[in-house]
C-alpha cells in the first residue's frame, strides 16, 4: 500500500501553498489557520504571550506527538506538517490506514517568539532544547505538560540543520538526517532506542528510493540537558529529524517535500508494524561537516607589497532585520587558506586574479563577503 514514488509524484496535490519562504513567523502561522478549517486547541502561551497550538488527527489506539520550531528559526518541519495535514484531508486509503491506527497530535510552533525574530532561542535567550533539566523557559513547560497528559508511545522532534553537513564520506549534502538520541554517556542501546532506530530505518529505506545518498545520521553523543535524550531516558522513543540542504534549495522547499514524505513514511510504519528491525540503522552514514556555501579557489590576496594565493570560504547566515521586519541572507568569510578538504555548494576558480575588497585587498574572517575578483563581483555573497 505504501508507495513513496507515488507520494512523491502526488506531492503537489497536497503541498500547502503560500509557505515558500524559509522564514515562518507567528503571524504566518495564524494566516494558515485563517485559511484552513482545521480545528486547533491552545495548549499554552509563550514567554511573550503568543498562543501555542495543538492540532489532532486520527482515532487509533497508538498515540504520537510531533512538534516543530522549538528553535524559532527552523521551519522546514512546520511547513512539512502543513503538507502532511493536507495529505490526511485528501482521505486516501493510505491516509485512512494511518489515521485509523494512530492518534497524532501536532504542535507546529513551540517557540512563536523566536520565530518572529528568526532566532533559535526564546524571547529571553533560552535554548528550549537545552532546558529540560532547569525548566526555566515558559515553552518547555507547555511541551512537558502535553507529553505528561498525552499518553504517547512515540515522539517526533523536528529541527533544521546547517548547510555544512554532507553524508558520510560522500559529496552529497545531508538533505535529511535522523537520530535515535542516547540516554547515557555510553550511548547504550535499550529497547526504547531500538524502536527509535527501527522507525528511522523504515523511513530511510523509503527515502533511499527517491533521494538515494542524501540521508545522514546525526551525531549521537549524549546531551544531558536536551529534550530527546531525556525523553529517551524516560522511555519514549523520540525520533529526531534534522532537515538540511538540497542542491539549489536555500528556501528548503525540496527539503520540506522530502521531510513530509519521511513523516508520512514514519507514521505508516508505526501504524502498521509491531516489530521495528534496526539492524541497518548504523549503516546510515554519519553526517560529515565538509560543506561551505561558496568556495573561491586560487584568489590572489595582497597586504602591502606581499601577496598569497588562497581559497576563500563563504557561509550564509539568516539575520533578522528589525527595522525592515524581514530576514536577510548574510554572507561571511569563515575559512581562508587551503580549502581542498571542503566542498562548496558553489565553487569558482578565480585563476589567481586579485581580490579587491571595500577597504582592503584581503578578506577578514567573519567579514561580510563583498568584493571583486576580476570579472567576478560578489555583494553580500551574491554573484552579480
Amino acid at each position: 500500500m505504501f508507495d513513496i514514488h507515488q507520494l512523491n509524484k502526488d506531492y503537489t496535490t497536497f503541498r500547502q501553498e503560500g509557505f515558500d519562504s524559509k522564514w515562518l513567523n507567528f503571524s504566518e502561522l495564524n494566516r494558515y489557520f485563517n485559511l484552513k478549517s482545521t480545528q486547533k486547541e491552545q495548549i499554552g502561551t509563550s514567554f511573550l504571550g503568543n498562543e501555542i497550538y495543538k492540532l489532532s488527527f486520527g482515532t487509533g489506539e497508538k498515540r504520537l506527538l510531533i512538534w516543530s520550531q522549538m528553535h524559532g528559526n527552523e521551519s522546514s518541519g512546520t511547513r512539512a506538517m502543513f503538507d502532511v495535514i493536507n495529505f490526511f484531508e485528501q482521505n486516501s486509503e493510505l491516509a485512512q490506514t494511518i489515521l485509523s491506527n494512530l492518534t497524532i497530535d501536532f504542535i507546529p510552533m513551540l517557540n512563536p517568539d523566536g520565530s518572529n525574530v528568526n532566532t533559535r532561542r526564546n524571547a529571553v535567550g533560552i535554548d528550549i532544547n537545552r532546558d529540560f533539566l532547569a525548566k526555566e523557559s515558559t515553552e518547555i513547560h507547555v511541551l512537558l505538560n502535553q507529553i505528561e497528559k498525552g499518553n504517547y508511545q512515540t515522539l517526533f522532534n523536528l529541527h533544521d540543520q546547517r548547510t555544512i553537513f554532507n553524508v558520510g564520506q560522500t559529496s552529497k549534502p545531508a538533505t535529511l538526517s535522523f537520530l535515535a538520541p542516547s540516554y547515557n554517556v555510553e550511548e547504550d542501546v535499550n529497547e526504547v532506542r531500538q524502536k527509535t532506530m527501527g522507525i528511522i530505518q523504515a523511513m530511510n529505506t523509503e527515502l533511499q528510493k527517491v533521494i538515494p545518498g542524501y540521508v545522514g545520521r546525526y551525531t549521537s553523543e549524549f546531551y544531558p540537558m536536551s529534550t530527546g535524550d531525556n525523553f529517551t531516558k524516560m522511555g519514549y522513543p523520540c525520533v529526531l529529524f534534522e532537515a538540511g540542504h538540497f542542491p539549489n534549495d536555500y528556501q528548503r522547499n525540496e527539503t520540506r517535500k522530502y521531510n513530509a514524505l519521511a513523516i508520512i513514511a514514519g507514521f505508516y510504519s508505526i501504524a502498521t508494524k509491531t516489530d521495528f528491525p534496526f539492524d541497518e540503522y548504523l549503516l546510515i552514514p554519519q553526517n560529515g561537516q565538509r560543506y561551505l556555501d561558496i568556495i573561491l579557489h586560487n584568489v590572489s590576496v595582497q597586504n602591502g607589497e606581499n601577496s598569497s594565493i588562497v581559497d576563500l570560504g563563504i557561509y550564509f547566515e539568516d539575520e533578522y532585520n528589525e527595522e525592515l521586519n524581514l530576514v536577510e541572507q548574510i554572507a561571511k568569510f569563515i575559512e581562508i587558506g587551503d580549502l581542498r578538504k571542503f566542498i562548496g555548494h558553489l565553487e569558482i576558480d578565480a585563476e589567481k586574479q586579485i581580490y579587491k575588497g571595500i577597504k582592503k585587498n584581503y578578506p577578514l574572517l567573519n567579514q561580510l563577503a563583498t568584493f571583486e575578483v576580476g570579472i567576478i563581483k560578489v555583494e553580500n555573497g551574491q554573484i552579480i
